[in-house]
């Protein structure tokens, strides 16, 4: 028996008894997929957020071609008790703009949700511009669209985080035009009330290889920021001091990236930052989380959450970390080459048994 196997079998066992109300504390980590509207599309650029009855809503696009005129936004909601998906709905259909993609949720200090997401307005992601709906119903009514970032080349891809009172940080991107460089991580800072963007300030961190950045703020204050690398196949760090006000050079990490998206959490629990990403320089497979316990200077991975042999052709793409208010780590994404989407929740204890073991190879659980 393979020694992942024999995780998966306990998990499983741990994740009956959780569904029974008498494992807490126990290790446990469940998997599901997210359900696809017939003829929809390739799901893709995923995200999640906590309603405010512990339930889930998740967000994301889905076209057969990438920036086609065709594409939609659908959500659909988990059902915390009984782990059960909604049916996708459309929340932003096709015909908004050219194309739309790169969903973003945000739930701000008012409860209103925020959907940042790209909105191409002419050519492919070069005349893309970021834009939002709002929800103030948890998700069952969205508002018209608002833009956000009015020039193009500019996308969403992870989750914002809180850095005041109506205060939060938006990471985000140029891809202006990929293939020659004109690309770029940036972050907004902005002050709301009542849905209303009050004010916004833009930092940049520098050079074009940094895309797709993660956020992550760290307990002595400082911010991390993670960056998606288009050159040299390493993942990149850079650190804001001043709340996102500026952001230091990047360095590269030893991480290799496969120029595939990245999402990052702190953990309290193990005093550690939390990453899930692809770990190879060639491919988006497997599918890995590592955690750094230095903030972000150094990594050791800890599992593989999604595993092909090599010689099996598939990706697993564009994670989405998101920790909930029961203490549950969430992941969402891209599965066998956008097939569907992959859900995945795991507890601390979960976290911290990967953590104290050897790395053990492949993970079964999320094989189909």
């Amino acid at each position: 028996m393979h020694p992942f196997s024999k995780l998966f079998l306990a998990s499983a066992t741990v994740a009956l008894l959780f569904f029974n109300n008498v494992a807490y504390g126990a290790p446990v980590y469940l998997a599901d997929n997210v359900s696809s509207p017939k003829g929809g599309g390739k799901p893709h650029g995923a995200s999640i957020v906590e309603l405010q009855n512990g339930d889930l809503l998740a967000t994301w696009f889905s076209t057969e071609d990438e920036t086609s005129r065709d594409t939609n936004i659908y959500g659909a909601n988990w059902n915390r008790d009984t782990g059960k998906w909604s049916a996708p709905r459309v929340i932003v259909g096709a015909g908004y703009a050219k194309s739309i993609g790169n969903t973003t949720l945000f739930r701000d200090d008012d409860g209103i949700i925020w959907l940042f997401f790209a909105a191409v307005q002419i050519g492919g992601w070069s005349g893309a511009m970021v834009d939002y709906v709002q929800s103030h119903d948890d998700g069952k009514t969205w508002s018209d669209g608002k833009r956000f970032v009015g020039w193009p080349g500019n996308l969403p891809r992870n989750i914002p985080i809180k850095i005041g009172d109506h205060e939060a940080l938006v990471p985000l991107f140029i891809d202006f035009w990929y293939e020659v460089g004109l690309t770029g991580s940036y972050t907004a800072k902005i002050k709301y009330k009542d849905g209303e963007v009050l004010s916004k300030e833009y930092a940049s961190v520098e050079g074009a290889d940094p895309i797709q950045p993660t956020i992550v703020k760290l307990p002595d204050g400082r911010i991390l920021l993670l960056a998606r690398d288009k050159g040299k196949k390493l993942i990149h760090r850079a650190y804001s001091g001043d709340n996102g006000d500026s952001w230091s050079k990047p360095e590269y990490t030893s991480l290799p990236n496969p120029d595939a998206a990245i999402s990052a959490i702190f953990v309290k629990e193990v005093n550690g930052v939390l990453l899930v990403y692809n770990n190879s320089d060639k491919r988006r497979n497997p599918l890995s989380l590592a955690v750094s316990r230095d903030g972000g200077k150094s990594f050791r991975r800890v599992a593989d959450i999604a595993y092909y042999p090599e010689d099996i052709k598939v990706t697993f793409s564009y994670p989405t970390l998101l920790r909930t208010s029961d203490g549950m780590i969430h992941a969402i994404w891209s599965h066998r080459d956008r097939a569907t989407l992959k859900h995945v929740r795991f507890n601390v204890d979960w976290l911290k048994q990967v953590m104290e073991s050897p790395m053990l190879g492949e993970t079964e659980i999320s094989k189909p």
